[in-house]
C-alpha cells in the first residue's frame, strides 16, 4: 500500500486546503487598517464556545503571494467569470481582492447537531457599499435592530416554514464600516449581539482554547480542526484523491489538528495530529513515515524536485502529538486552467 501511495497529492491536498478557499473568502472584508497578521482578541471573541472547525485567512497577506497572484490570473482568464467580478464590484462597491483584510470562518458542531452552524467574520475596508441591499433583491428579508443595523435573512413568506425546518436559513449584516458577517442566522445574530455588548462572548471549552492559544497566528493562513469527525472527513478528501490512502481507524482516535500555512513563492505548511493516546500516534507515526520513504523511493529517479522536498520534509513525535513540516513550490499545484476545469 505505501508503495503506491500518491505523495504529491497528499501535500497538495494538505496545502491547499489553507489555500484553495482564499480566493473565497476575498467575498467578504473589514478593518480600516492594514491586518496585523492574526486575528484579533475581538474577532476571537465572536467565536462560538463549541467551535469545530475554526479557520483565519490573512487575505492582506496572502494576496501577495505567487500562488495566490497566480489562481487570480487563471480567474480573470475566464470571461465570464471576470465580468461576473466586475459587476460584483460596481453592484455592491466592495473590491474584494483589495479591500478584505481578514477573515475567520467557524463551523459549530459538525456532525449536525442541533445548535450546529457556520459563520464568516470579514474585516477590511468596506466602506458604504450596498451588500445587504443587493441581497434583499436577490430574495429574502431585512429587519433593522435596535441600533440600527441592517440584517438581511433567506427568510421569507414562501420558504420561511421549509427553511426553517431544515435550519438553513442565512444571513448578512454589517455592522460597521470594517465588518461583515454572513453564515447561519442564529450565528450572526449572536455574533451581533455580542459586538453591540447586548450579550457577553461564549466561553470557550478547554480544548479550544488550548488549540489557539497553540497555533502561530503569525501565519497568514491557519485552521484547527477540534472533532475527529472532521479529521475523518479531511482523511475521506486525501483518500479521494489518492486510494491508497488507507490509516485504518486510526484518525476516528485523532482528537484534534491544527494546519498553519504560509505562502510566498513556496507553500510551507505544518500540521499537528493530537491522538487520543501513544498507540494511535504511534501508527500515524509509522504511516506518515513508510508514505515518506515510499515516496522517495519512487521520486529517485523520476522526480528530483519532490525528492527534495520529501528529504527536507520534518516529522517527529512527542507523546500523542505527530508533527510534520513541509515546504511545497507552488508549482508543484500545477493549476489547470478554469475552463478545463468545468468541463
Amino acid at each position: 500500500m505505501l508503495r503506491r501511495l500518491n505523495i504529491p497529492s497528499i501535500f497538495e491536498t494538505l496545502g491547499g486546503f489553507l489555500l484553495a478557499i482564499a480566493l473565497l473568502a476575498m467575498l467578504f472584508a473589514s478593518f480600516s487598517r492594514p491586518a496585523s497578521g492574526k486575528s484579533s482578541p475581538q474577532t476571537l471573541a465572536l467565536l462560538p464556545g463549541s467551535a469545530e472547525f475554526v479557520v483565519s485567512l490573512d487575505t492582506f497577506a496572502l494576496r501577495k503571494s505567487d500562488l495566490v497572484a497566480e489562481m487570480e490570473k487563471r480567474f480573470d482568464s475566464v470571461p465570464e467569470a471576470a465580468e461576473n467580478y466586475r459587476r460584483f464590484v460596481r453592484e455592491t462597491g466592495v473590491d474584494p481582492r483589495q479591500d478584505t483584510d481578514q477573515v475567520l470562518m467557524v463551523l459549530r458542531h459538525a456532525e449536525g447537531a442541533g445548535d450546529s452552524g457556520f459563520l464568516i467574520i470579514a474585516q477590511g475596508r468596506f466602506g458604504s457599499n450596498r451588500l445587504v441591499d443587493l441581497a434583499q433583491e436577490k430574495g429574502g428579508s431585512t429587519v433593522a435592530l435596535a441600533d440600527g443595523t441592517r440584517v438581511w435573512s433567506s427568510r421569507s413568506s414562501s420558504n420561511r416554514e421549509a427553511a426553517e425546518a431544515s435550519q438553513k436559513i442565512v444571513a448578512l449584516a454589517q455592522p460597521d464600516q470594517g465588518t461583515v458577517l454572513f453564515g447561519q442566522e442564529s450565528e450572526v445574530l449572536r455574533a451581533l449581539d455580542v459586538l453591540a455588548g447586548r450579550k457577553p462572548p461564549e466561553p470557550k471549552g478547554p480544548k479550544l482554547r488550548e488549540l489557539l492559544s497553540g497555533v502561530d497566528r503569525r501565519a497568514p493562513a491557519w485552521a484547527v480542526l477540534n472533532s475527529s469527525v472532521l479529521a475523518g472527513r479531511l482523511s475521506s478528501e486525501i483518500a479521494q484523491k489518492d486510494p491508497s490512502w488507507n490509516p485504518g481507524d486510526a484518525v476516528s482516535r485523532v482528537e484534534s489538528v491544527t494546519f498553519m500555512g504560509w505562502a510566498g513563492k513556496d507553500v510551507t505548511v505544518k500540521a499537528r495530529v493530537t491522538a487520543k493516546d501513544l498507540e494511535t500516534a504511534g501508527l500515524l507515526a509509522d504511516v506518515a513515515r513508510g508514505a515518506l520513504a515510499a515516496g522517495k523511493l519512487a521520486a529517485k529517479d523520476q522526480d528530483q524536485e519532490l525528492l527534495r522536498i520529501l528529504q527536507e520534509t520534518k516529522l517527529t513525535q512527542d507523546g500523542t502529538i505527530v508533527e510534520i513540516e513541509a515546504r511545497i513550490p507552488a508549482s508543484r499545484f500545477q493549476l489547470k486552467p478554469i475552463e478545463a476545469a468545468e468541463r
